[in-house]
């Protein structure tokens, strides 16, 4: 049997996967990142994760024929190079090159967010649909595009960047430079900050995070409802540039604040009806993902296929 391993390398995680090519997961590891390792110390984390995945798949390492690898942050794909990740602290880290010399096997790299959409327009909620558009509503806003199968990837691989559309440009400044970007509404860590601003604070014995303040709404708290409120909003109206300037056939929504559900797409679908041209909606589907957990290694293993040609 051939394969390939797919691996998601997070801040907090690695996730690796031995997979077929029916997207089948036979074989899974994961451990914590450690980013405090630095670059190579992680990258050695990467390498004996992969190792590990291939021995609770039971196959021989000679099967396994590639390893695709998915990141946060800007990189540079057709290099191999993670040009800078905050959730690590990496900067013009050569990733592909150092996991190929400790696994002996060719690696392959494209951001996180590419590959959940190529993971689940292969096996997962938009199996079949040649132009999806994926956006991960997680502790950021990340994007992925489906450009006829295949991810497109701009000119020097560092488009889809969907969570720095501008949509209050008096909004608040977001770390990396930009005033009222998508990021700072629809994403977990936003939520949090508006609840917050808002005066909600978790009860005893609740988490400080998005999930709280979504039970919350769900129970009808005013405050918590005009959060998720003003989430959805800024999310319809970043979501009309790309509609307009992407045209996808699919919209899949992956990320904890996807769960919030109708809290956050009424008002998101409410604001697209407003905005979109009637011809970009006409025909244009609305999917949750459906991968969970695997989205990231089977989309990184769909990669690694793909590059075998």
């Amino acid at each position: 049997m051939k394969t390939v391993i797919g691996v998601d390398l997070g801040g907090t995680n690695i996730v690796s996967a031995v997979v077929n090519e029916r997207g089948q997961v036979l074989g899974k590891d994961k451990r914590p990142t450690q980013a405090f390792l630095g670059a190579p110390g992680v990258i050695r984390r990467i390498a004996d994760s992969v190792k590990a995945a291939s021995l609770d798949s039971g196959l021989p390492w000679k099967s396994h024929l590639r390893i695709g690898i998915g990141s946060p942050g800007p990189l540079n794909p057709k290099k191999g190079i993670i040009l800078y990740t905050p959730n690590l602290n990496w900067k013009n880290v050569h990733l592909t090159a150092a996991l190929t010399r400790l696994t002996g096997k060719k690696t392959v790299l494209e951001n996180d967010a590419n590959l959940a959409a190529l993971g689940e327009s292969w096996i997962g909620a938009g199996r079949g649909e040649k132009f999806a558009l994926c956006v991960t509503l997680g502790t950021g806003v990340g994007g992925g595009f489906i450009l006829d199968g295949k991810i497109y990837e701009g000119a020097w691989g560092v488009s889809n960047h969907i969570g720095h559309v501008v949509v209050d440009p008096k909004g608040p400044k977001a770390p990396y430079g930009n005033s009222g970007i998508l990021e700072q509404y629809a994403s977990a860590t936003a939520i949090i900050r508006m609840a917050t601003e808002a005066g909600l604070k978790p009860g005893p014995g609740e988490k400080m995070e998005a999930y709280t303040f979504q039970k919350m709404a769900e129970k009808g708290n005013p405050k918590a409802l005009k959060v998720y409120e003003k989430a959805g909003t800024m999310l319809g109206v970043g979501l009309t540039s790309a509609i307009h300037l992407l045209n996808p056939g699919m919209i899949i929504f992956a990320g904890g604040v996807s769960a919030a559900g109708d809290l956050i797409f009424k008002p998101m679908h409410r604001e697209l009806k407003e905005r979109c041209f009637a011809s970009h909606l006409k025909g244009l589907k609305f999917r949750v993902a459906k991968l969970g957990d695997n989205m990231g290694v089977v989309g990184a293993a769909r990669l690694a296929w793909q590059s075998l040609g």
